[in-house]
């Protein structure tokens, strides 16, 4: 049975001008140390500092803001994972640690493009990859804290590992879950840019590219790319 990412038709039907970027990556060497790639997040996190975003009203925050309320979670507790990035990096005097190479690449595209990316590692996972709405009998691990097992909200929107049921992200894209981490030892990847509000499918698609290169240029992988659309919403992963 062929494995695929796939967006679930009612996200879609609720939130039609969502777009979700993917990257797919193999072969991949994910480096403790690359400096190149220190050096791009270092001036990512300057800019951000230097020219700061709007957290009330720039349309690429209050987008997600206004979705969360709709979804009846409040994005002050629960912040979407940009917004905390965002929030975090416009301090004086801010920095972000250098954990690896991919994450330091998802942490440039996030902040260069105002918008949430995070990564799994397929490795890790055994089933189709979904974002969808939750049963409420999936099992979620928060990162860093694999032996505290709790389960989502019913309707709740997820990301999953539908082959075992296992959440990989909890309220769309608040925080990651432990078991699909990336770490250092991470060969294949699926990487997602999430879009929502004006212009959503040519950032998510700009993003995706930018990820697409840097993941190439410094971890060597081989890449495919699409955008997860109403009208194409899965993709036939390649492992």
């Amino acid at each position: 049975m062929s494995r695929t990412a796939r967006v679930a038709e009612e996200i879609f039907s609720r939130f039609p001008r969502f777009r979700r970027g993917l990257v797919v990556a193999r072969n991949l060497a994910n480096a403790p140390q690359n400096e190149t790639l220190e050096q791009l997040l270092a001036e990512s996190v300057r800019r951000a500092g230097e020219a700061p975003v709007d957290m009330q009203n720039d349309p690429r925050m209050t987008a997600w803001n206004e979705t969360y309320k709709a979804l009846g979670i409040k994005p002050n507790k629960f912040p979407p994972a940009h917004r905390s990035l965002i929030k975090r990096v416009q301090k004086p005097g801010a920095t972000l640690p250098f954990i690896n190479s991919v994450v330091a690449i998802m942490n440039i595209a996030s902040i260069e493009g105002v918008l949430p990316v995070g990564g799994d590692d397929a490795a890790q996972t055994s089933g189709t990859m979904a974002l969808r709405f939750a049963l409420g009998t999936e099992t979620f691990a928060p990162l860093g804290k694999p032996e505290e097992t709790e389960s989502p909200e019913e309707g709740e929107v997820i990301y999953v590992d539908e082959g075992t049921d296992t959440v990989m992200c909890r309220r769309w894209n608040w925080r990651n879950g432990h078991e699909t981490r990336i770490t250092e030892s991470t060969e294949r990847l699926v990487m997602n840019i999430d879009g929502l509000g004006e212009d959503s499918a040519t950032r998510a698609a700009e993003m995706r590219d930018r990820v697409a290169e840097l993941l190439a240029e410094h971890c060597g992988a081989t890449v495919e790319t699409a955008l997860l659309t109403p009208d194409s919403p899965e993709l036939t992963l390649p492992f």
